[in-house]
């Protein structure tokens, strides 16, 4: 039971160190696409800011050169050619043309065309060129500005050019870049998820690999020193014969006792291809040994791991719970034979387990309570063995099945399934 104990602690500590490496894992990449996409963000909105005032600076130039080769049209022909023009600027919302007296010439809306211009004159004798830009107010709201001065053949100024982007406008591309950040963000971090998820599977599934071989290890580390204790009890009848002059007798029982060990050895290696479950059951024969308990295989006994797939640890928990649990059945009888008969095997997505043994057998009334977590004819503190072996066996999708006789022993079977 400690060991068992010290075994499940081992696996949660296991689980526990997967599930932060995840984590963090997870925290990590989510972060750094946060941080990475709002980075881009703020430059693209940056830049977004940048590209508005050049492309009202090269449309009020643009039309500053248009202006010069058509300033001698009619009003209705000025005012159809840049309505022509109007529509190609898709990266302006209004321009004006207003002459130095601050009437518009042109303007986008052409209900103002031929009005007063009353809102901000741009000084020019402030600016090193011919044009700046500014934020400003204006009848449509919050805009941002680009004047350009014209002047005639004489170098006279004639008035300026406005090309207006409003903020109306910029915000919904503001807002547009936003999103399509966010789309990309969610995307990324979408496909992170399903690769840290894969990445975590093979994770667990090296992990669960890792456990298995530390369970087999830590069993097969039991099984020597259960083995080294009935070794050193076999040395002390040995060595008890010997000092009686039973030479002979120490010969035969030397020679049996070998027979006995590799023949037993040799089956379980042979037949068990789990190997967690082959040291075990080797672990668990030098104990029935030390409990003056016959172990025996039934015929045809044999776990071959292509048949069906069991995770390890859940094998040698049923197995091991269900040996331990006859071997104290054994121990508290009186008499000499004491049998415990193990059969395992497999098929095709099907494995059959049986534990018989000559134990006390339970008595009819405590049938439907063996399986019941706590109970115990043994006294406090026990009883979890076969509730966590139930559990475990229908976690799986099998069942588990008991068939006693008060006085003659117990038999559990076992049925798994895929």
């Amino acid at each position: 039971m400690k060991g068992r104990k010290e075994s499940e602690k081992n696996r949660g500590n296991l689980t526990s160190l997967r599930k932060i490496i995840t984590r963090t894992q997870l925290a990590l990449i989510v972060t750094v696409t946060i941080l990475l996409s709002t980075g881009g963000l703020i430059i693209n909105i940056k830049s977004n800011n940048k590209a508005f005032n050049q492309n009202l600076q090269n449309t009020t130039a643009l039309v500053s050169r248009i202006y010069g080769f058509t300033r001698d049209l009619s009003q209705s022909s000025l005012c159809q050619y840049f309505d022509g023009v109007a529509e190609d600027l898709s990266e302006v919302d209004i321009f004006s043309i207003i002459d130095k007296n601050n009437i518009r010439l042109y303007h986008s809306h052409h209900q103002l065309i031929n009005t007063k211009y009353d809102g901000t004159h741009p000084d020019f004798s402030k600016h090193s060129s011919n044009y700046f830009t500014e934020d400003s107010n204006g009848p449509s709201g919050p805009q941002r500005r680009t004047y350009s001065a014209f002047y005639d053949e004489n170098g006279n100024y004639e008035g300026f050019i406005m090309t207006i982007r409003l903020k109306t406008s910029m915000r919904t591309v503001t807002r547009n870049t936003v999103l399509l950040f966010a789309l990309v963000t969610l995307a990324a971090i979408a496909i992170e998820l399903v690769i840290c998820a894969k990445l975590s599977h093979e994770i667990k599934k090296s992990f669960l690999d890792f456990t298995e071989d530390f369970e087999g290890t830590k069993f097969l580390v039991d099984s020597m020193r259960a083995n080294n204790h009935d070794f050193t009890n076999k040395l002390h009848v040995i060595l008890g014969l010997i000092q009686i002059g039973q030479y002979e007798q120490a010969q035969n029982y030397i020679q049996n006792i070998s027979i006995i060990q590799r023949e037993t050895v040799t089956f379980v290696m042979r037949n068990i291809q789990n190997p967690s479950l082959a040291a075990l059951l080797i672990g668990k024969i030098a104990r029935a040994s030390e409990c003056n308990v016959k172990i025996s295989f039934q015929e045809n006994t044999h776990y071959r791991e292509n048949d069906i797939d069991i995770p390890s640890e859940a094998l040698v928990t049923i197995t091991g719970n269900l040996i331990d649990n006859a071997l104290d059945s054994m121990n508290t009888r009186t008499g000499n034979t004491k049998e415990l008969s193990i059969g395992i095997f497999t098929d095709t997505d099907k494995m059959l387990l049986i534990v018989q043994d000559s134990g006390t057998g339970i008595a009819e009334g405590f049938m439907e309570k063996i399986f019941e977590n706590g109970f115990s004819t043994k006294g406090t503190g026990r009883g979890v063995g076969l509730f966590h072996t139930k559990q475990l066996v229908e976690s799986l999708g099998g069942e588990i099945y008991v068939e006693s006789q008060v006085g003659k022993g117990s038999c559990f079977t076992v049925k798994l399934s895929k």
